[in-house]
Parts: structure tokens; sequence; C-alpha cells
């Protein structure tokens, strides 16, 4: 296991500044609806078991650069980004419990593994939603789909530029061992997330925060 980050300031600085956003979130998200609606806490813990299964499940050459289904795109569609910010969160800390990461790498790996891939998630959504014809495919291809295998695609990224900036790793190290792999992710990536998405669409619409039935069954 490759820390992220040394035990120094560096780690307690992303930390701090994960906890600050991360409170922001908390303090920000009007949590009534969520207490009263125990099928809302049902997918919200369920999604928390879920979302570190998928993390536990990872693979790679490099230690600390694994592939692995990230999932937030399902989860940022279904419950919207605040709460999954929240669930995330709590899956990171389950990821130290377990053995997984570091202590001192928790605020790092929240921001680029968590909070950076639900963001894009949901301002690609609400482009697609803003841009596209409202209707139930184009939900599901583009704002599911493909918006999962672009938000992998970022975080491989993202994680590539951060390990080769702190010289972890040499540049063509990263390529040829994590980078050049990318595609075969970013394929399943999409089918999981769009699976997920296709089954909420047909059998659950109310519980995908960001599905008006009402604008894309009427289109």
């Amino acid at each position: 296991m490759l820390s992220i980050v040394d035990a120094s300031a560096s780690g307690w600085l992303y930390t701090i500044v994960a906890a600050i956003i991360l409170g922001r979130v908390i303090s920000d998200y009007s949590w009534t609806i969520f207490y009263k609606h125990r099928g809302a806490q049902h997918l919200f813990f369920g999604s928390i078991v879920v979302l570190f299964a998928f993390a536990s499940m990872n693979a790679g050459i490099l230690p600390g650069m694994n592939f692995h289904i990230l999932g937030y795109t399902a989860i940022t569609l279904m419950m919207g980004w605040r709460l999954a910010f929240v669930a995330s969160a709590l899956v990171e800390v389950l990821l130290v419990f377990s053995g997984s990461i570091h202590w001192h790498d928790v605020g790092i790996n929240f921001l680029l593994s968590a909070a950076l891939p639900i963001l894009f998630s949901y301002y690609f959504f609400k482009i697609v939603y803003r841009r596209l014809k409202h209707n139930p495919f184009v939900y599901i291809l583009v704002a599911g789909f493909i918006n999962a295998a672009l938000t992998q695609a970022l975080h491989a990224v993202v994680l590539s530029a951060w390990f080769g900036w702190y010289e972890a790793y040499a540049w063509s190290k990263i390529w040829d061992d994590y980078c050049r792999y990318l595609p075969l992710m970013m394929f399943p990536e999409g089918v999981v997330n769009g699976m997920f998405i296709t089954g909420m669409v047909v059998f659950h619409p109310r519980w995908l925060s960001t599905f008006d039935e009402d604008s894309y069954f009427s289109s």
C-alpha cells in the first residue's frame, strides 16, 4: 500500500480542507426530509456498502494507482451531489479501518477520488439536462453511461498527474502501467452505472433525485 502523501503537515492540510468542505455540505443540506423518509435512509446506507465494496475490489500494477469501479455517477444521479459527498466520506473512513488506505491519505483521497468525480458527474448531468432533449434514452446513455465513463477517465488522469507530480513513479511508468489501460476501465464503469440507472428509470424513477418524470416522459 503506497501512501498518496506523507504523514507530515501536507497530509493534515488536505484532511482539513476536506473536512471544511464536507462540513459546509452537511450544514447546508436539509436533513429533515432525509430523517422522515426511511427509504432514503436505506438507499443512503446501501450506497455506502456498495461503494465500499467497489473501492475494495481494485486491480492494478502500481501500488496506490488501482483501477476499480467508482460508482459515483449513479450515486450522484440518485441522491444528488451533497448526499453523495457524505456517503463517500463515510466510505473513506471504512477504507481506513479496513487497512486499504493510510489515515493521513483520507483528505486527499476524498478530494481526488470522491469529491472531484462526484462534482464532475453532477455538472456533466446539468449540461446534458440544459443542452440535450429531455427523454429517458438521453438520460440513460449520456447522463449515465457516457458520464460515468468520462468520470473514470478524469479520475485516472488526475490521479496520474498527482503521482507524477509527487514523483512517486516515473511518467513513463505511469503511462505504461496505468494510463494506457484506461479505456479498459472506462467501458465497464459506463456499463455498471448505465445498467443501474436503466433499472432505476424503468422500475423506480422516483428514487432518482435528478430524474423528472414529467419532463422526461412528456418529451
